[in-house]
């Protein structure tokens, strides 16, 4: 038997780097945000992210986005280059870089119902 909750109406699906989602995933149990999530490490993305869905009401909309902004800051950091430069330039092992930060979707959801 289904239980529908008709108070959520928004999924948001927030993907994050691991250090970040770790500390954003204590602050949204810390707040009530009930959440599951998906580890994306296995694909092709250079550093750990993970998935967060997350399905709440509109009203929580921007409590939910104030925490993803407070811990998920994108900032400058350096990182190993994962390619071999064209003979005649020098070998770089390093090099300065955007990292960090989230992506953010949220959905309408019309029918919410959890077992």
């Amino acid at each position: 038997m289904t239980s529908p909750n008709p108070t959520a109406n928004l999924l948001v699906i927030v993907i994050a780097s691991g250090r970040q989602a770790e500390t954003l995933m204590h602050a949204l149990t810390q707040n009530s945000f009930a959440f599951t999530r998906y580890d994306l490490s296995m694909f092709a993305f250079q550093e750990t992210r993970l998935c967060l869905m997350i399905g709440l009401n509109n009203a929580q909309s921007a409590r939910l986005m104030g925490l993803i902004e407070e811990h998920c800051q994108p900032h400058q950091e350096y990182v190993p280059v994962q390619f071999t430069p064209p003979a005649g330039f020098p070998p770089l092992s390093m090099i300065e870089a955007r990292v960090g930060g989230a992506l953010v979707y949220q959905l309408e959801v019309e029918r919410f119902e959890q077992f």
